[in-house]
C-alpha cells in the first residue's frame, strides 16, 4: 500500500510555502513604496540648479529604478519613472554631443513607456479609449520614439514608430494640450519644421505650433525657444529671429519657473554652443 505524506511533512511544506508568499509579498511591498516615494520625490531633480551634479547623479538613479522595476515588472510607477527619465537624460545630456547614445536611450525609454501604455494590437481603437491619466505615458513616449528616430534615420524601426508617436501626441493635444508647457505643440512645432515641404512639413505651421507652446508657460520654459531657435529659425533662415531668441534665452531667469530650474539651465547651455554654430547655420 502506498502511503502519502506525513501530516508534520505536510505542515513544514505549507510552512515554507507561506513563508516563501509572505517574503514575495514583503519585498513587493518594498519596492511599490519605495517607487511611491520616488515618484514623489521626481519634482526635486528637476528643481536642480547645477547640470553638471544633475548629469552625473541621473544614471545611478534610473538603474536603480531598473534594478527595482526587475522585482515588480509591471510597476506602473516605475515604467512611468523610466521612461520618462531616459527620455529627459537622453534630452538634456546626450543628444548634442552623443547622437548613437541618445538615440539607444530614447529607444529604452520608449519600451518602457510601450511596456506601460499596453496598447491593443488595433492601435486607434486602443488611442481612442485613453485618458487623462494616460497623459505621461503618452508623450513621453510619442517623445522617445521621436527623438529614437530623429537619431537614428538609417534605421527602419525607429522610422516605422514615427506615425504612432504621432498619434499618441495628437491624443496629448485633445486631452490636454497644456501637458508639459505645451509639450505636445512644441513637438508639432519640431516636426513640420524640420521635415521637408516635400515630405510634409510646413514651417508656417511649425511656428505657430511653438506660438501656442511659448504661452503656456509665458515664454518662462525655455526649452521651447531653444527647440524654436534650433529647427524653426535655421529652417526658416532667421537670423534675426534667431539671435533674437537666443537673446531672450541668455537673460532670462531660469528660476522663473522652479520647478523647472534644471530643464531651463540646460537649455541656456545648448542655447549657447547653437549660438556659435552661427556662421555655419546661415
Amino acid at each position: 500500500m502506498i502511503r502519502g505524506p506525513k501530516p508534520h511533512i505536510l505542515r513544514i511544506v505549507a510552512l515554507v510555502g507561506l513563508f516563501a508568499a509572505s517574503a514575495c509579498s514583503i519585498r513587493t511591498l518594498a519596492v511599490r513604496t519605495t517607487a511611491d516615494a520616488v515618484s514623489h520625490g521626481i519634482p526635486a531633480f528637476y528643481e536642480e540648479s547645477d547640470p553638471v551634479l544633475a548629469r552625473q547623479a541621473m544614471p545611478g538613479q534610473l538603474k536603480l529604478l531598473e534594478v527595482l522595476l526587475r522585482n515588480d515588472p509591471k510597476n506602473a510607477q516605475l515604467l512611468a519613472a523610466l521612461t520618462e527619465g531616459y527620455a529627459g537624460y537622453a534630452f538634456l545630456f546626450l543628444e548634442d554631443a552623443q547622437p548613437d547614445r541618445a538615440a539607444g536611450l530614447y529607444k529604452r525609454a520608449s519600451e518602457f513607456g510601450m511596456r506601460l501604455l499596453s496598447p491593443d494590437a488595433d492601435f486607434d481603437a486602443w488611442l481612442d479609449r485613453t485618458g487623462t491619466k494616460d497623459l505621461p505615458g503618452l508623450y513621453w513616449t510619442a517623445s522617445a520614439l521621436a527623438g529614437w528616430a530623429n537619431l537614428d534615420l538609417s534605421n527602419p524601426d525607429a522610422l516605422a514608430a514615427v506615425p504612432n508617436a504621432e498619434k499618441m501626441m495628437t491624443r496629448v493635444l485633445v486631452l490636454d494640450a497644456s501637458f508639459q508647457y505645451g509639450g505636445a505643440d512644441a513637438f508639432f512645432g519640431v516636426l513640420n519644421s524640420a521635415r521637408p515641404v516635400i515630405a510634409g512639413g510646413d514651417p508656417v505651421k511649425g511656428r505657430n505650433h511653438f506660438l501656442r507652446a511659448l504661452a503656456y508657460s509665458d515664454g518662462a520654459f525655455l526649452p521651447t525657444k531653444l527647440l524654436y531657435m534650433k529647427y524653426y529659425a535655421t529652417a526658416a533662415l532667421d537670423e534675426a529671429l534667431f539671435r533674437r531668441l537666443h537673446h531672450e534665452i541668455a537673460e532670462a531667469d531660469s528660476g522663473a519657473l522652479p520647478q523647472m530650474r534644471l530643464a531651463n539651465e540646460v537649455a541656456k547651455l545648448k542655447a549657447a554652443r547653437l549660438m556659435e554654430q552661427i556662421d555655419d547655420l546661415f
